[in-house]
């Protein structure tokens, strides 16, 4: 029995530019989507930040301590913030945080935080409030306008209503 062996020619020069067009298309389109998914990841690490900053404020807030069962004091990135018993209210910045909460001058500063807090009346009533937390690029450009309750020039935001209870310590 004979065998016939015959030699196979390869691809041709068409079918080679072909397949080369072939990958190429693939490939741009997936190179095409690398902006989004990065702007995802940007969006996805300023709402976590944000998100932690709004919650570290809240328990601030609700962790103000008293000396004189008057005058109560909150602190928030190593910057203290006092309430009294009246009923009256106060809205407050806080300025220039990082993704950490950390209030700092340098560059990474991403996050302005409003917030608007109504007292308690009473040692015995609770006060309220709202936080938002927004994040831009030049975070010095965030302003937030009441009459709308929503920030200006905002990359996004995250806001909360809080309630909270004056608490005393007794010695």
């Amino acid at each position: 029995m004979k065998l016939f062996c015959r030699e196979s020619p390869g691809f041709s020069l068409v079918e080679v530019v072909i397949a080369i067009g072939i990958v190429s298309f693939a490939i741009l389109g997936i190179v095409g989507l690398l902006p989004a998914g990065l702007k995802t990841v940007k969006n996805a690490n300023e709402n976590a930040g944000a998100a932690n900053v709004l919650n570290a404020v809240a328990e601030s807030i609700r962790a103000a301590s008293t000396t004189d069962a008057q005058t109560f004091t909150w602190s928030f990135a190593g910057k203290p913030y006092t309430y009294q018993i009246s009923g009256g209210s106060n809205n407050v910045y806080l300025d220039n945080l990082t993704l950490e909460g950390v209030a700092t001058n340098a560059l990474n500063k991403r996050l302005r935080a409003y917030v608007s807090l109504n007292y308690p009346s009473s040692l015995t009533s609770p006060g309220y409030g709202t936080i938002s937390v927004a994040w831009s690029a030049q975070a010095t450009k965030l302003a937030w306008v009441d009459a709308t309750q929503k920030w200006t020039n905002a990359d996004g935001s995250v806001t909360t209503a809080i309630q909270f209870l004056p608490r005393t310590t007794t010695p």
